[in-house]
């Protein structure tokens, strides 16, 4: 007889855990959890001490705070092919896995996202001030059930997508509609129609519904989170169904060939520049980095520039985004060779170059994320930048690529994975090998950003500048030992023995 899905889900957990073999990582994934549940009390316990024109001010923005959170529920999966595995498919192909405990465990591992985590905070921090001086409970649930909600129809709006992506007339309707919805959100952005499009969102119901529950308005606050439950129960059976449906159907990527003429490969004048290349190509080719590439070089731009953000903020930013383009693979560079990383480690060159050449793929990619990410947000910042603010923004964008950049190849010789990167669910690394990796990224890169951002005040020019010179030399110092590491044949040997065959 076959368990039911939440006993195979526990099972699958409980393997995972058990497949943690050091100490110190066990701790580290406690230790985090602990973080998260202590934030979520403080940023409830701590709106009390604010100033009421702060407060006031914050409960003005809850409608776009909740409105921001289920753009993210959404957006999540998608980018992730239909969420984050417990497993990888074909480690399970021999297991009676039932579709449901593929769609839970995606589910369950939506919160293992720092930026998800994030938004959670911002919810639970709108709740705490649109509750005060009120029942704080009632509030809490009508929150708790909208961010379930949210995140259980956006798997099941990825697990649709995947099934529709599984034959060609599907992928047409994706790619359309994706472009729709894309060329749509600028369109908004560029008008400035925002608010009217927020003020028609059906989420600017909820903060309604949770003052209400607070101040004891209950036929309001009754039907909101009815809606809300409806929506949870209808999230989860469809989810179910739809990630049946596309475990089920057939692919035809692979049913049609024809034969076609194909351009030799121009000669490369250095072993570097091919290695380069051949990077690029593997970043390209990989479905869930190329997905999230194009995720990155559109999304934050997109949302910087559509909530007209200040030019003190833009500074900042580089160092968000940079974060979240080295998670793409920056934590795990080798594993671009995949299975070829054996061939590559015997051909006759410095071995020095493998590890420069994916130092250089990855500086590509964050670095131009950053860039599209702070020109779009600068386009409809109000006002002129100074001089100092200018310059900030210059040395944000090179400390902080400098930064992910370094850590990233840092965690790469020490903490490799494997990783096939042939699905469009595949990861870099483990779910809780991820989290952990992001918040070694946000924190230096964060950092950096507000110094950067504090300098700025001072109104002059080079300091931000001067500033990011000793960051810049760290950076360097930590390159050349990561790539020391790499030339190390008893280390190169550990990480290609690993991402070649795990």
């Amino acid at each position: 007889m076959i368990t039911s899905a939440w006993v195979q889900v526990r099972a699958l957990l409980r393997l995972r855990w058990q497949m943690v073999r050091h100490d110190g990582i066990r701790g580290a994934l406690i230790l985090t959890a602990c973080a998260v549940a202590y934030l979520v009390v403080l940023v409830a316990n701590g709106v009390g001490s604010l100033d009421p024109a702060v407060v006031k001010a914050a409960r003005d923005v809850a409608p776009q705070a909740f409105f921001g959170f289920g753009v993210l529920a959404f957006v999540a999966p998608l980018t992730a092919g239909g969420g984050n595995e417990i497993f990888p498919p074909d480690q399970l192909v021999t297991f009676p896995i039932k579709p449901r405990t593929q769609f839970l465990g995606g589910l369950l591992l939506a919160p293992v996202n720092l930026v998800w985590v994030l938004q959670l905070l911002a919810l639970v921090a709108e709740t705490a001030l649109l509750t005060s001086n009120g029942n704080a409970v009632t509030g809490a649930l009508t929150t708790a059930l909208y961010a379930l909600s949210l995140t259980a129809l956006g798997q099941s709006m990825a697990w649709t997508v995947v099934a529709l992506r599984q034959s060609r007339r599907g992928r047409q309707v994706v790619a359309f509609s994706g472009a729709g919805l894309l060329l749509g959100a600028l369109l908004v952005v560029r008008s400035g129609t925002g608010g009217e499009v927020l003020d028609a969102s059906p989420t600017r119901y909820v903060p309604l519904g949770v003052t209400a529950g607070a101040h004891g308005h209950w036929l309001r606050w009754s039907v909101t989170t009815s809606v809300l439950a409806l929506l949870v129960v209808v999230g989860l059976t469809a989810g179910a169904r739809t990630c049946a449906w596309a475990l089920r159907r057939p692919g035809d990527a692979g049913a049609s060939r024809e034969a076609k003429a194909v351009h030799r490969r121009r000669d490369h004048r250095s072993a570097l520049r091919l290695l380069v290349a051949n990077d690029r190509g593997s970043v390209w080719r990989a479905p869930a980095l190329r997905r999230g590439g194009l995720v990155l070089a559109v999304l934050p731009g997109l949302a910087a520039a559509g909530a007209q953000v200040p030019w003190q903020s833009v500074i900042v930013l580089p160092g968000l985004v940079a974060a979240g383009a080295g998670l793409l693979f920056g934590i795990n560079a080798f594993c671009l060779d995949g299975s070829g990383a054996i061939f590559l480690a015997s051909l006759p060159h410095d071995p020095r170059l493998i590890a420069w050449s994916k130092t250089l793929v990855l500086t590509e990619t964050v670095f131009a994320s950053v860039v599209i990410s702070a020109l779009s947000g600068g386009v409809r910042s109000p006002g002129s930048p100074t001089t100092a603010q200018v310059a900030a923004i210059i040395a944000s964008g090179l400390a902080c690529t400098a930064v992910i950049v370094s850590c990233g190849m840092a965690a790469s010789v020490r903490r490799p994975h494997r990783a096939d990167l042939k699905g469009p669910r595949d990861a870099v690394a483990p779910p809780g090998a991820l989290t952990l990796a992001s918040v070694r990224l946000v924190l230096p890169a964060g950092l950096v950003a507000v110094i950067m951002g504090s300098s700025s005040d001072a109104g002059i020019w080079w300091l931000p500048l001067a500033l990011a010179v000793p960051v810049l030399a760290l950076c360097a110092w930590s390159l050349s030992r990561s790539v020391a590491c790499w030339a190390d044949p008893l280390e190169r040997a550990r990480i290609v023995q690993v991402v070649s065959a795990g």
